[in-house]
C-alpha cells in the first residue's frame, strides 16, 4: 500500500542504480538509504492520516465477532497522562456529589462554572481527553471501588466522537450498550443522560451517516439501554467556520459550551 511519495521513491530509488561488470545492479549506500527513508515516512504517514481520512463504513454494517470484541472490551489508554487525569479525578471527589461528568475531551474541557449548573448539588467532571468509550469502560472498571464511594443521582455522559471513524456503527453500539450497563451497576440510583454524539468535520458532515445512525439508535434504544438521550446538535452552525467550535472543527468554543451548557440544562430538567 504506497502513496505517490512511495512509488515515486521506489521509482527513484530504481533509476539511481548501475550496472557492475558481470552485470548486476547495485545500489550505492546513501541512495539505498534515501530509499528505505523515504519508504519508512510513507509508512509513517499511511498509518498516521487524520481520522476524517479514513474510509467509512455503511451504518448498517453488521458486526461479526471480533467486532464485538473489540467493542466491549475495556482498554487501557494509550498515554500515561490519561492514566495521570484518572487519579486526580478519583481522587478529587467528594461523598456528596450530586453529579457526575463522564466522556472525552469534550467533557474534560467544559468550563468549570457552566458543568457547575448542571446540577444542584456538586458536580464532578470526570472527563479525560482522547478517551474512547472503551477507555471510560476501563476507567469504571479499574476504580470501581473508588467510585462506589459516591452516590450521584445523575450522570451525563458524553463519548463516543472518537469512536465514530474507528468502529464500525454497530461496534460503538455494542461499546454503548456495555458501558450504560457497568454505570447502572455501579450506581443504581442515579440516572444516566446521554448526550448523542456532536457534528463534525467540515460543513459539519464528518461521519454524517454514522453519527445519524448512532445517535438514532440511542434514541430508538433508550429505555432497553436504561439512559435518557439528549439530542445537542444545535450547538453547530449550518456551515463552517462555526463560532461555536474552534478551528479542529471538533471541540468547543466557549461560546459553544454555552449553547451545550443550555441544551444540557433542558434535558435533565435544571431550572
Amino acid at each position: 500500500m504506497f502513496s505517490d511519495i512511495g512509488l515515486t521513491a521506489l521509482r527513484w530509488n530504481r533509476s539511481m542504480t548501475s550496472n557492475t561488470p558481470d552485470g548486476d545492479r547495485r545500489h550505492t549506500a546513501s541512495t539505498t538509504s534515501i530509499f528505505y527513508a523515504a519508504v519508512t515516512l510513507t509508512i509513517v504517514a499511511a498509518l498516521c492520516l487524520p481520522s476524517e481520512g479514513r474510509a467509512q463504513q455503511s451504518p448498517r454494517s453488521a458486526c461479526d465477532k471480533i467486532d464485538t470484541q473489540f467493542a466491549v472490551s475495556p482498554t487501557v489508554p494509550d498515554n500515561a497522562d490519561a492514566l495521570r487525569k484518572y487519579e486526580r479525578n478519583v481522587s478529587g471527589l467528594s461523598s456528596d456529589v450530586s453529579t457526575v461528568m463522564l466522556g472525552d475531551s469534550l467533557v474534560e474541557a467544559w468550563p468549570k462554572d457552566l458543568s457547575a449548573t448542571l446540577g444542584a448539588g456538586v458536580v464532578a467532571n470526570l472527563g479525560v481527553g482522547r478517551d474512547r468509550i472503551q477507555n471510560t469502560l476501563w476507567f469504571i472498571e479499574h476504580d470501581r471501588e473508588r467510585l462506589r464511594q459516591i452516590k450521584p443521582k445523575t450522570i451525563v455522559v458524553l463519548v463516543g466522537t472518537n469512536n465514530i471513524y474507528l468502529d464500525k456503527p454497530c461496534g460503538v453500539m455494542e461499546s454503548y450498550r456495555k458501558l450504560f450497563g457497568e454505570i447502572r451497576s455501579l450506581w443504581p440510583g442515579g440516572t444516566i443522560y446521554s448526550i448523542h454524539i456532536l457534528p463534525r468535520g467540515e460543513q459539519m458532515k464528518g461521519a454524517a451517516d454514522n453519527i445519524a445512525y448512532v445517535n438514532s439508535e440511542l434514541s430508538r434504544r433508550s429505555r432497553e439501554l436504561g439512559i435518557r438521550t439528549i439530542d445537542a446538535s444545535s450547538v453547530a452552525c449550518g456551515t463552517t467556520p462555526c463560532a461555536n467550535y474552534k478551528g479542529d472543527l471538533l471541540h468547543l468554543t466557549p461560546p459553544g459550551y454555552e449553547v451545550l451548557t443550555r441544551i444540557t440544562r433542558q434535558g435533565i430538567g435544571s431550572p
